[in-house]
């Protein structure tokens, strides 16, 4: 079959096309094949990277040693993978055992600490609502409405109306914790609606 003088041309400009631009388009494969390999060697450290962290994290926190020496190894995690969640998970770990040993002080700072290392809101407020508790048991009012005011995930939105409660009424001031109480009553989960219920009862 003969090409018409239209394709004989299209045909030529198409080979002329080609012989000018075929070196940049392999060059193009190439570079995106590498592009593909590239991303999956990225994937792979990524992923191998990770499980290093988790093993790391174990050694660390659940090793049988002394408190002392744990917390040692907690603080060496933290610097060495810091602003990352096993980073906090750790230093939540840490004021667990605080907390078990009586010790508020470290359980604070550990608390203060994982905050600080948190890479978003979640991990966050989770340190966060932890460190109010723990600052209302030692009677630290003020510093408790501070801490909550730096949870943001909504998810705390009751636990944070009912630490907030609490202070209100080691304040003495019954009436606005009634109203505090009396919204986590609506929106709160059932164990939160059966404590406010025992607070409401013993106002």
């Amino acid at each position: 079959m003969a090409y018409s003088s239209l394709e004989e041309q299209e045909l030529n400009e198409i080979k002329s096309w080609w012989k000018e631009n075929y070196k940049s388009l392999i060059a193009a494969v190439i570079i995106g094949a590498g592009g593909v390999f590239g991303w999956r060697f990225w994937q792979d450290y990524q992923a191998s990277k990770a499980q290093q962290m988790s093993a790391q994290y174990e050694q660390a926190v659940y090793s049988n040693v002394d408190a002392t020496t744990k917390n040692t190894q907690i603080d060496a995690f933290v610097k060495e993978h810091s602003k990352t969640g096993y980073a906090t998970l750790a230093l939540l770990e840490k004021a667990k055992s605080a907390v078990q040993n009586q010790d508020f002080s470290q359980a604070e700072v550990a608390l203060k600490d994982a905050m600080a290392q948190a890479p978003d809101e979640i991990l966050s407020s989770i340190a966060g609502i932890r460190l109010a508790e723990i600052q209302l048991q030692q009677d630290k009012f003020d510093e408790v409405l501070s801490t909550l005011n730096l949870v943001k995930d909504a998810t705390w939105e009751s636990r944070k109306n009912l630490l907030t409660a609490k202070v209100q009424l080691a304040k003495g001031d019954k009436a606005t914790a009634k109203q505090t109480l009396e919204s986590v009553l609506k929106n709160g989960s059932a164990l939160e609606q059966q404590e406010v219920k025992v607070l409401l009862n013993n106002l």
